[in-house]
Order: structure tokens, then C-alpha cells, then sequence
């Protein structure tokens, strides 16, 4: 397998060390002036820091003085100028108009000059018939994390984060809504923290950005070996108010609604965001389970419905004190019910696949639920520039009512009733309340070059669920005590880490972490067995990352990366209650299942050749103790599934992510990730083991045309992909999504969008063991959806006059 690394390695990094070099510029040494002065400052874009943008000094006579690149916080830092002469500073970066500033000379030697935050503006150009503007760039790379803009993602206009996080470069999204990154669930925050919100409860037109980071640093929660997955919120601080009112509709006939408001004057900012979803999603399955000892099968066709009212209202306020310090507070509820309603056939064969029986049966579940999220947050910014500490406290609830009744009637041949019909019903609650605690401190050394940042954090959860499930063959109902359940859980994490960053010279650059964490998960049975499980752990999490600027004007980085996680188990992998939702394919907890401990490595190479700009990776992930889904045959027609730990998983790939810029008004952002998958189960059983290559690919375009339309085309292909018991076959799909914009300054927008356009979206996975059973299971819901969607967009300052966005270079020094 050496061999498909070498290959790999060389397949991505060859052609660009060939053909991406950068054309050398004319000789630009800089001038060394011992004692000369320092020159700092911040390259913005009104909202978000800039980063790797280029900042040069320039003489009376053109040549270059001195030359660096922005930070990944915007910032930059020039030494040794010369100080008896004026010259120019000038910045630029792609997608962003030139700027330049004109710096007197005559400064007493080792004077610190300060050029404050430079804000760039959107470059524009204009053809005939075709007016492009260039918005700020689709996503950008830090040392630790790739942050994409979500404001430019036309498809997910009106929709939700699940629809967001479909057009987003390295992530992968079903047909279910489960996301995967390189292969694994990766851990989804909100705005940094965890959250009890789905992702079809987080508007999209919401969302500012959303950042992924595949191998995570020190500060972040050890928790989760498959990265993480951020999703960061809008905060709007336009001056005066501004808004916007939205209404969505699509082919399933589900409703939105949306209001957005914003007030910031002087020293405070308002924010007040509300949400109504009429939602309506259809699923249908088809199961094939066949018992290889008596060849004998079951095939089982099922449909549901969900419906129901969801409403969220969030809000939020900022105040900034003085120059130094900064309170803010926010919150959101949101309440609403999903009452599902649903059928299933089943159809029993004997060994010559002749029909024996079958079962017909119907469903309906909802459940109701209200849940709460507060935060409070303060910082303070200290004399010396991005020295600041910071603190927050998050306090997060949820609490529902549930309730659900079946009816099945087991059928002979010729659709005979056989016997009385099988009733069953249950009613229940569940509540959860999470506290999150935390305080970080970042402390940049004088010489501008280093930076130590440290925190510490504790999580506090605590979880209770009952459902009580009765049963009635004809003579009244009465407890199912196998299937009712009533238990609850804690667990706490602490944590404290520290971070030490450094720029070497002009080009390397490192940040090393170490995180400690404990953690405690204590579960409790409280149906009168007293029973009780849970885990405890303590562990060091370190990380490294690494930087090297190659070429003449740093326009290329290598990047070598190291970090080491930790997976837990969940409730609903560690909890030993079985639900029977479904009769053939109960499910339950370990509750000796084991954390997973991962180690992950990556080297990546980021250049820009021309207007093309391109990441490479590759990547090493190796897992000890995975935690794997494994399905246990209870008879001939019923599978149980459970989770086991395997001995362990190595994946180990290629990710390719280029943009390049078509034409002036047309560009397009190509993702392509292959992968070789190592699993090692033979403890769970004999010949478990599996391998495999696989592959991934996102295409998505974007065309704008004629000054007010914007047309996009998304497109993926998930190849087949391996698991320790079997394998999930290929999936793919197309989205496309047209953009007109109306009245003036562009205020009114209609988008028009089609998800998965061939209605091919599925997920379809095999498990097996050889000489025991193999069950084919196609999960296909409602994919193919057109959705309309109406925003219209307003401000107005508090004095009456019209905010506009205009160039605005801050030069407080």
C-alpha cells in the first residue's frame, strides 16, 4: 500500500512544484536598517480578517523596500524601515481592490507606526453586457481550519445547515442528513460550542460561515476523531438598522419564514432573528435480510411522513464598554412538534423463496418539545495590540413530551388474517440541560512574532428519558416491561490547554498545543433494577502544526500537521436498552464499549499559480478501538443492532480543493478526495476484516450574468466505501440554483432551486458475515426538491439616511 501513497504524493504534488511555480520578481532585497522603525496593522474586510495578503513598502522610485503577508488574523508586521524618506505602503490580494497609502518619512529611529485596520473593499470590473463582482473569496485557509462563506451558497438559500453544509467543499451529506468528513461523523458546534439543535432547526440564511477543520489544535475539544465542523452564526454591525424578511416554499409544501433585524449605534448592537418552518420531509426503505444458513429471507418495504410547526426566536445584544471592554449576551427558543406517520410491509420466504407470511403495519409517533439557549460573554482587550481575555458561559435546555401507537396484523397466505391484530403504544419525556464554562487568554509577545494562548473549560450535562410501552394481543394493554425504559445520565468534561505560536524568520512558522482533559460519563436504570454504567477517563491531547512560505513572493505554504484525538461513546451506543421501534432490527447500547483514540498527520501544500488557487493534502488517520455498528442475527428474520469496539481502522488519502476563476464571470471550486480504508475486526469475528479504495468528488460553479442573475450548478459523487461489516454503495446527485436580484442597490433577491435534479440521492448500504446472514438496506427520501425563495433587504441609518457599503481605511494609529 506504500506504493498508493507514493503515487498519490506524487499525482498531487509534482504538477504543481512543475508548472506552479511562481514567476520571479525583479530583485526586491530589502534594505536592512538597524534601528529603523516598525510598522503594524490589520487587513480586514469590514466583518472578517484577510489573510495571506500581500503588503509591501515601496520607495520614491517604485522599488520594493520591504514585503510581507497578513497573518491568519489579518494582522502584519514590518521592521527595519527606513525612516528619512516617505514611501508607500500597498496591499493586495485576490479578490480585493488594490490599496495604497502614502507614509511621510522623518521618523526618529525605531519609531512604532501603527496603520490600524485597513479595510479592503470587493474588487469590480464591468464588460458590456456583463457586470462581475467579486465578493469575498468562496473560503479561505488558516493554519488550522478552511472557513467558507456560506452567503455565496445559492442552493441552500431558504434552506437549512444540512443544505448549507451540502455545498461545502470536503464535507460529505446523504441523503439521510448525515455529514461525513474524510470518511467520518465529524463533531458539529454551534458558534463554537456544542449543541442540542439539529441541523434542520439552524437556518441557513443564518449562518455566516462555517469552518471545518479536519485536525483540530489544542484549543478545540479533544472530543471527536473526525474533525470538527463549526458553525459560526451572522452578526451583523451595520451602523443604524437593517434587516431583511424572507419566505420560502417548496415542492414538498413545506412553508418558511424569516425576519432578521439588526440595530448598532454608538456602543450597542441589537439583534433580533425569528424563524417559522411548516416542515413536511417523506422517507421511503426497502430491507432485504437473508439468513445464509437456511437461505431463507425477509424483505421489508416502509414509508413515512413527518409534518409539523417549528418556531425559533433568537436574540442578542452588545455592548462595547470602552476600548477595552466588551459584554454580550444572546439567546434563542425554539418549540414546535413532529407527529410522523407511517407504513411497513413485511414479507417472509422460505428456502425456496416461495411467499409464507407477511405483516402489515402502521405507525404514528410525534413528539413536542421546547428548548433554550443562553449565553454571556465578555472580553477585554489589553494595552498591547490582540492582547485580550475572553470568558462565556452557555447555558443550553430541552425538554419534550412523546407519544406513538402501532398496529400490526400478521397475514397467511392469501392475505389471511392470522390472529388478532398486535397493538402496542407508549408515552414518555425526555430533558437535557448543559452548562459550558470557559476562559481563554491570549498574550502576543512584543517582538510581534510569538503568541501564547491558553483556556480552560468545563461542560457539565446531564440527561433523563422514560417512555413507558404497552402492549395488547386482543384481552387490553398492558406494560411491556423488555421494552419500556427509564434511565438518565451525566457526564462532565474538564479541560485546560496552552498554545504557543512563533514566526521564524519571514517564512516558517509553528504552533504547538497541549490539552488535558477529564472526562466522567455515569449512567443510571431507574426501572427499580438499580442498575448502572459508565466510563471514566484522563488523557493529553497534543498538537503541532507546522508552516513553511515558499517562492519568491510567499504566495505558496507547506504545511505538516499533528494532532490527537478521542471519540466517546454516546448515550445511544452505551445505554443496554433495546428499542423495538422496528421488530426485525432492534437496536441497543454497549455498556463496556471503550473511547476510541485516533492519531492524525497531514501534509499540505497551498500555492496559487496565475488566478488559480489550489490545496493539496494528504492525510494519515489511524484509529485504536473503533467503535463499529455490528449486526447480530437473533433468528432467521431479526437482526439486532449494536456497537462493538474493533481492534483497529487506518485511512489514509489524497484531498484535492482548486478554484479557478473560467472566465471574469464565471468560476468554479473542484473537490476531490481518494482514500484507502484498513479495518481490523477479526476479535469481534473470524474474517470481519475488510479494505478498500474509494473516492469523492464536489464540483460547484457559479456564473453571474448580466449584472443581476447568478446561476449555480453543485455537483457529487460518493464512490463505494467500506465498513467493518460490510460496505456502503455509491450515491450521487446535482443541484442547480438561479439568482435574479430586483429594485434598487439590489435590495430585493428571488432564488429558484432544484436539489438532487435526477432524484439519485440515496443511501444503500450491505452488511454481512459470511456464511451467516446478508442484509441489503435502501434508505431513499424526498430529495428531489424545488424551492422558491423571496429576500428582501433593507437599512437605513438612524438619522434616515441610507447605509452604504463604501471603501473605509481606518487609520487610527
Amino acid at each position: 500500500m506504500k506504493y498508493l501513497i507514493y503515487s498519490a504524493a506524487l499525482l498531487v504534488l509534482s504538477p504543481l512544484l512543475t508548472f506552479a511555480q511562481p514567476k520571479p520578481h525583479p530583485v526586491t532585497t530589502p534594505l536592512e536598517h538597524p534601528g529603523g522603525s516598525v510598522l503594524t496593522g490589520k487587513v480586514t474586510d469590514g466583518n472578517q480578517p484577510i489573510p495571506s495578503a500581500t503588503i509591501t513598502i515601496l520607495r520614491k522610485d517604485s522599488t520594493v523596500a520591504a514585503r510581507t503577508i497578513s497573518k491568519p488574523d489579518g494582522s502584519f508586521i514590518l521592521s527595519n524601515l527606513p525612516d528619512e524618506d516617505p514611501y508607500i505602503l500597498s496591499i493586495s490580494v485576490v479578490g480585493y481592490q488594490p490599496f495604497s497609502r502614502n507614509i511621510p518619512g522623518g521618523h526618529q529611529s525605531g519609531t512604532p507606526l501603527n496603520a490600524g485596520a485597513i479595510r479592503l473593499t470587493a474588487a469590480a470590473s464591468q464588460m458590456q453586457t456583463v457586470t462581475v463582482v467579486r465578493q469575498r473569496p468562496a473560503f479561505r485557509t488558516e493554519i488550522d481550519k478552511k472557513v467558507f462563506n456560506v452567503d455565496q451558497s445559492l442552493a441552500s438559500k431558504g434552506g437549512t445547515a444540512q443544505d448549507a453544509l451540502r455545498q461545502v467543499p470536503t464535507l460529505q451529506v446523504d441523503a439521510s442528513g448525515n455529514v461525513s468528513l474524510r470518511n467520518g461523523s465529524p463533531t458539529i458546534l454551534l458558534d463554537g460550542k456544542q449543541t442540542t439543535l439539529t441541523l434542520d432547526q439552524i437556518p441557513a440564511d443564518q449562518i455566516e460561515s462555517i469552518e471545518v477543520m479536519p485536525n483540530p489544535s489544542a484549543k478545540y475539544d479533544a472530543q471527536g476523531n473526525n474533525g470538527i465542523v463549526n458553525i459560526v452564526l451572522k452578526k451583523d454591525r451595520k451602523p443604524g438598522l437593517n434587516g431583511s424578511v424572507a419566505g420560502v416554499w417548496n415542492s414538498l409544501h413545506e412553508t418558511n419564514g424569516f425576519v432578521n433585524l439588526n440595530v448598532y449605534k454608538h456602543r450597542w448592537n441589537f439583534t433580533l432573528n425569528y424563524m417559522a418552518r411548516d416542515r413536511r420531509q417523506i422517507s421511503n426503505t426497502s430491507t432485504t435480510l437473508t439468513d445464509l444458513t437456511t437461505n431463507s429471507s425477509v424483505t421489508q418495504q416502509g414509508h413515512a411522513v413527518t409534518t409539523g410547526p417549528f418556531q425559533m426566536v433568537r436574540s442578542g445584544v452588545d455592548f462595547n464598554m470602552d476600548k477595552h471592554n466588551s459584554f454580550s449576551l444572546s439567546g434563542n427558543i425554539g418549540f414546535g412538534h413532529r407527529p410522523t406517520s407511517g407504513t411497513q410491509t413485511t414479507n417472509y420466504f422460505d428456502d425456496h423463496g416461495i411467499l409464507d407470511s407477511t405483516s402489515a403495519r402502521t405507525s404514528y409517533s410525534t413528539n413536542s418539545f421546547v428548548f433554550s439557549h443562553a449565553n454571556f460573554d465578555y472580553t477585554h482587550a489589553f494595552q498591547r495590540r490582540d492582547e485580550k481575555w475572553s470568558t462565556d458561559a452557555a447555558l443550553e435546555t430541552y425538554h419534550g413530551p412523546n407519544y406513538g401507537k402501532y398496529n400490526m396484523q400478521y397475514l397467511g397466505k392469501g392475505d389471511s388474517a392470522l390472529g388478532s391484530p398486535y397493538l402496542q403504544q407508549y408515552q414518555g419525556f425526555g430533558r437535557a440541560h448543559t452548562l459550558t464554562l470557559q476562559s481563554d487568554f491570549t498574550d502576543p509577545f512584543p517582538d510581534g512574532k510569538t503568541k501564547l494562548e491558553a483556556g480552560i473549560k468545563t461542560i457539565l450535562s446531564s440527561n433523563h428519558s422514560y417512555n413507558d410501552f404497552q402492549d395488547n394481543f386482543g384481552q387490553g394493554y398492558y406494560v411491556d416491561t423488555n421494552a419500556s425504559y427509564n434511565y438518565s445520565y451525566t457526564n462532565s468534561t474538564y479541560a485546560a490547554y496552552s498554545s504557543f505560536t512563533q514566526h521564524l524568520g519571514e517564512r516558517f512558522s509553528y504552533m504547538a498545543g497541549l490539552r488535558f482533559e477529564q472526562y466522567q460519563y455515569t449512567g443510571q436504570l431507574l426501572d427499580g433494577t438499580g442498575g448502572s454504567f459508565g466510563y471514566h477517563t484522563t488523557g493529553l491531547y497534543p498538537s503541532v502544526f507546522l508552516t513553511e512560505k515558499l517562492g519568491s513572493d510567499d504566495v505558496s505554504e507547506l504545511h505538516l500537521n499533528y494532532s490527537r484525538r478521542v471519540n466517546r461513546p454516546q448515550w445511544w451506543q452505551i445505554t443496554p436498552q433495546i428499542n423495538y421501534g422496528n421488530p426485525q432490527n432492534p437496536q441497543a447500547g454497549n455498556p463496556h464499549i471503550r473511547p476510541e483514540n485516533t492519531n492524525l498527520v497531514e501534509l499540505g501544500y497551498n500555492t496559487q499559480f496565475g488566478t488559480v488557487g489550489l490545496n493539496s493534502t494528504l492525510y494519515l488517520k489511524n484509529t485504536l478501538d473503533p467503535m463499529t455498528a455490528y449486526n447480530i442475527p437473533l433468528s432467521k428474520d431479526t437482526l439486532l443492532s449494536t456497537y462493538e469496539n474493533a481492534n483497529y481502522t487506518n485511512t489514509y488519502g489524497a484531498e484535492i480543493i482548486m478554484r479557478t476563476p473560467i472566465t471574469k464571470w464565471w468560476d468554479a471550486t473542484t473537490n476531490l478526495n481518494f482514500f484507502q480504508t484498513d479495518i481490523n475486526a477479526d476479535n469481534l469475528s473470524q474474517g470481519l476484516s475488510n479494505s478498500g479504495f474509494s473516492w469523492f468528488a464536489k464540483l460547484n460553479s457559479n456564473m453571474k450574468l448580466f449584472n443581476s442573475y447568478t446561476f449555480q450548478v453543485t455537483g457529487n459523487y460518493n464512490a463505494e466505501n467500506f465498513i467493518a461489516q460490510g460496505k456502503v454503495l455509491p450515491s450521487g446527485g446535482m443541484d442547480l440554483a438561479i439568482r435574479r436580484d430586483f429594485f434598487k442597490h439590489h435590495s430585493g433577491t428571488v432564488v429558484l432551486s432544484l436539489a438532487d435534479v435526477f432524484n439519485t440521492e440515496r443511501t444503500r448500504v450491505d452488511t454481512y458475515t459470511p456464511g451467516v446472514f446478508f442484509q441489503d438496506a435502501i434508505t431513499k427520501p424526498e430529495t428531489r426538491v424545488l424551492r422558491i425563495n423571496f429576500t428582501y433587504s433593507f437599512g437605513r441609518e438612524l438619522n434616515g439616511q441610507r447605509h452604504k457599503d463604501k471603501a473605509d481605511v481606518d487609520t487610527n494609529s
